[in-house]
């Protein structure tokens, strides 16, 4: 005589199937929540004038950066970089933390807006020898623009005459 079993009752066999369905269930939703989360971080580009003002790092323009002139100083360094997937440029100023005589440099980045106005700029502040190297905001799109880095401070542009790159308290790079 055979006995019957209700649906219900378990057997060691369907027992397994569950145990091994279920961390098949765990691994799925785990993936698709890493699938997610790496969508999201990757969401949060710019692109053009949407990238103006905003941080070339946390925004992955410095991904496919491109350094189109580099002015090497006593104790410091200037360089200009263009991101042609976020279509964006900035300045980068870096401080020697072993020259002595290396004073603070404010790293500044000005533009002509796109569609003409006043000289404008960013400023990423002073870089010094605890931080040693820092990005300026970007500009992006058409405007204009020179890195620059000068003991004065933000915002002050050591070489205002449109295309002199060398003024008496820091250098400029080339308007590009």
């Amino acid at each position: 005589m055979s006995t019957r079993r209700h649906p219900a009752e378990s057997t060691p066999h369907s027992n397994r199937f569950r145990t091994v369905g279920s961390a098949l269930m765990v691994l799925a939703l785990a993936a698709a929540c890493m699938f997610v989360g790496s969508a999201s971080a990757s969401a949060d580009t710019c692109r053009s004038s949407s990238c103006t003002g905003r941080n070339p790092v946390t925004m992955g323009c410095d991904s496919d950066a491109a350094l189109l002139e580099e002015i090497d100083d006593t104790g410091m360094s200037l360089r200009f970089y263009y991101s042609g997937t976020c279509d964006a440029s900035w300045a980068y100023v870096t401080v020697s933390s072993t020259d002595p005589n290396a004073y603070p440099q404010a790293a500044n980045i000005f533009y002509i807006p796109e569609l003409g106005g006043s000289e404008a700029s960013y400023s990423a502040g002073y870089v010094n020898q605890s931080d040693v190297a820092k990005p300026t905001p970007m500009v992006g799109g058409a405007a204009m623009a020179k890195g620059c880095a000068t003991e004065s401070g933000p915002g002050f542009d050591p070489a205002p005459e449109t295309w002199k790159q060398e003024g008496t308290s820091g250098v400029c790079t080339r308007w590009h």
